[in-house]
């Protein structure tokens, strides 16, 4: 019973690792810029950075599938699972996901500009508080994507609604990216190998019961 307990754990940690990887080649241009190029000049090479951040919406939606298909029933099929999720959530986590990365830029511009000509610290704050908004309703997004077909805007009008309406939820979710980034910080070869499935695996748990809630009341598949 042991042995076979050992092997079930076993099987969910490729499971896991196997999921990261997949992550992380469809990142391969971000990584490439990290590597290159550097965390230090990100808003030197803001453009970039962002274009290069292109795939990652895929790759966190299709992740976040997988996560949600592990928590509900513990049925591994990896290659099947992450191919859905990439099948299922491409075209649109994409269009999002540039449109995400296009609100960042300017709000990015409008914060370095403001910082750079001395204007007033409250519209500096405004900007600073709407990134942050934009960057958590973004993550909500990703995840209504993983587990219900609704179009784009309504996608966009949810996410909004949820990112208001469902503070600590959404609050976790920031959290749970910014504590597995910290974590990559510390031990980055450790993290490199699981930091999307990990970061996809508690986003997922912290919303499970509010995604089957809208899945009972609101939404169909």
């Amino acid at each position: 019973m042991n042995i076979e307990r050992i092997m079930t754990y076993c099987n969910y940690v490729f499971y896991f690792l196997c999921i990261n990887i997949f992550c992380l080649i469809l990142n391969i241009p971000l990584f490439l810029f990290m590597t290159f190029i550097g965390a230090k000049e990100i808003i030197t090479y803001m453009p970039l950075f962002l274009i290069c951040c292109i795939p990652f919406p895929c790759a966190f939606s299709s992740s976040l599938y997988c996560m949600g298909k592990f928590i509900k029933n513990k049925d591994l099929n990896i290659f099947k699972d992450f191919s859905k999720g990439v099948k299922n959530s491409f075209l649109q986590s994409t269009i999002i996901g540039i449109i995400y990365l296009f609100i960042i830029f300017v709000l990015c511009n409008n914060i370095i500009y403001s910082v750079n000509n001395n204007f007033n610290i409250t519209l500096i704050f405004f900007f600073i508080l709407l990134l942050a908004f934009i960057l958590l309703s973004s993550i909500n997004s990703f995840l209504l994507i993983s587990k219900f077909s609704i179009k784009t805007f309504q996608i966009f009008k949810y996410s909004f609604i949820i990112t208001f309406t469902k503070p600590t939820l959404t609050l976790a979710n920031g959290f749970c990216f910014i504590f597995g980034l910290y974590l990559f910080t510390i031990y980055p070869l450790q993290m490199f190998f699981f930091i999307f499935s990990l970061i996809s695996f508690f986003i997922y748990l912290i919303n499970r019961f509010f995604l089957t809630y809208l899945e009972e009341n609101n939404y169909k598949k």
